[in-house]
């Protein structure tokens, strides 16, 4: 379950970066003041529309997916560091110390 929601999350990730990066700026910088503003003619004047509604969902399951992931860590009662010793040293040594007879 974790890593179907890892993977969606990362997926999501990828998918916000890209639909940010192409969205257009309110001023166009400078390819505005060369006449390169109308690019957003081809595809017609909805598309701001449609990337913003885009980018509001990716943002809110980026958000979610987050907390979702958050919370299935905590609960897994073990971190990373811990994984990785222990399968290192194989089983750890019991913390008792040996009676003397």
């Amino acid at each position: 379950m974790f890593t179907v929601i890892l993977v969606f999350h990362v997926v999501c990730c990828v998918l916000l970066v890209v639909i940010v990066l192409m969205q257009s700026s309110k001023d166009e910088g400078l390819a505005g003041a060369f006449g390169a503003g109308g690019g957003q003619t081809i595809f017609g004047t909805r598309t701001g529309d449609i990337l913003t509604k885009i980018t509001t969902v990716l943002a809110v399951t980026f958000m979610v997916t987050s907390l979702v992931l958050a919370m299935l860590s905590t609960h897994r009662g073990e971190s990373l560091i811990e994984g990785l010793v222990d399968t290192e040293e194989g089983a750890p040594a019991p913390s008792v110390p040996a009676s003397p007879e």
